[in-house]
Parts: C-alpha cells; sequence; structure tokens
C-alpha cells in the first residue's frame, strides 16, 4: 500500500482501522544491509545519492550511515559487532540484512514525544549515537520495542538538538534535490521507498 509521507494518516496494511493515526512527519526510513559500503557505492552509481558517513550505536552493536533527502532520511545500518545479542533492534536489522538487506523498520518525528508516546503508552527513552569526529547525538525514542515486534508499526523520535537532525545534513546529491515521496507498508513492515529527484524518480531499494 503507497503510503503518503507527511503530516497525515499512516496506515499499515492488513490492520485494522484503530492503527491508523495521525502523525506529525516521517524522519527515517531504516534500510537493514549487509554492507553499508556496497549499498553505499551502488546507490551512488545507479541513483546519484550519496551517503553520509554516520557512526555507531555501541548498545546494539551496530553502525549507521545516512541518505540525507530533504529533513527525512534513509538510515543504513549493518551490524558490525558479531557478539552482539540478536534481539531486539539488533535481531531485526540482522534478520533483513541475512535476506540480502532490505527497509525493515520506519520512524516519525515528534516536537512532543512525550504527548505522542502517551496515549500509545509507550515508554519514552533516550538514545545516543557517536559520530565519526567524536561528537555525540542525543534523541529520544518511544516504541522500539512495539516496533521491532510489529515493523508495521512506526516507532517515534524527538531529536534533542534539531539542528543536527541526519536529515538536515548538507549534501549534493548528483541526482539533484531529491525528497522521500512514498513509503509502501507492507504486512512485515516497509517494503519499498519512492524518491523523487529534480532528475528522476525511483524506487528503493
Amino acid at each position: 500500500m503507497p503510503t503518503d509521507v507527511g503530516p497525515q494518516n499512516f496506515a499499515c496494511a492488513d490492520s485494522p482501522p484503530s492503527t491508523v493515526r495521525v502523525v506529525p512527519t516521517l524522519d527515517h526510513v531504516v534500510w537493514a544491509v549487509p554492507s553499508i559500503a556496497r549499498v553505499s557505492a551502488r546507490v551512488l552509481e545507479e541513483h546519484g545519492l550519496v551517503t553520509v558517513a554516520g557512526g555507531s550505536h555501541p548498545a546494539w552493536g551496530t553502525s549507521n550511515a545516512v541518505i540525507p533527502l530533504s529533513g527525512a532520511y534513509l538510515e543504513l545500518v549493518e551490524v558490525t559487532d558479531p557478539d552482539a545479542p540478536r534481539i531486539g533492534f539488533t535481531g531485526v536489522v540482522a534478520a533483513a540484512a541475512e535476506e540480502g538487506g532490505r527497509p525493515c523498520m520506519w520512524c516519525l518525528q515528534t516536537g512532543d514525544i512525550e504527548a505522542d508516546a502517551a496515549p500509545r503508552g509507550l515508554h519514552v527513552v533516550p538514545g545516543q549515537r557517536d559520530n565519526p569526529d567524536g561528537s555525540v547525538i542525543t534523541w529520544r525514542v518511544a516504541g522500539m520495542a512495539e516496533a521491532c515486534a510489529d515493523p508495521r508499526v512506526p516507532f517515534l523520535i524527538q531529536w534533542d538538538d534539531p539542528a543536527n537532525m541526519p536529515g538536515v545534513i548538507p549534501v549534493h546529491h548528483p541526482a539533484g534535490p531529491c525528497r522521500i515521496a512514498h513509503v509502501d507498508i507492507g504486512p512485515d513492515g516497509p517494503r519499498a521507498i519512492e524518491i523523487s529527484c529534480s532528475g528522476a524518480d525511483f524506487t528503493l531499494p
């Protein structure tokens, strides 16, 4: 089911109407990959999209890179710690990467995570990632466990410093200015991402 991105209803395929809720805006789609380097090279060669180095999630044993797309972004995630337990977020990413790589989760950005989490009974927890330059980016997240259990359902995020959000990192894509136009949410979560650029439209992965 093609899902428009923006401040509107997001509906999950094969889910009852009660799961449809009004949300603020798409923050990012998690794309689990066997190798960030290989996928980054492919999307640049085939689609003209530049990937920006991210950092590590020590608690999950993963590393990431991001493709900024006019506010929202694609998050390429790779399991880099072979000893990390395959549970929760790490388990979801590992399973999708072992299938060859695919979108596996999606996230909505909010300006008041406590208020948006409360109706769903979600627990808000802090998160952080170490950047390659030694800086740390921090946020609060809600609904991660629920989204891991049912990837049709988005988790929520609020960035502590909106100026440092990955989606607003300045980047020059050879394809021109690009944005996420649609996200196709299927029974197993996000499965296709339509990208609209000044030169062409295409679908990932």
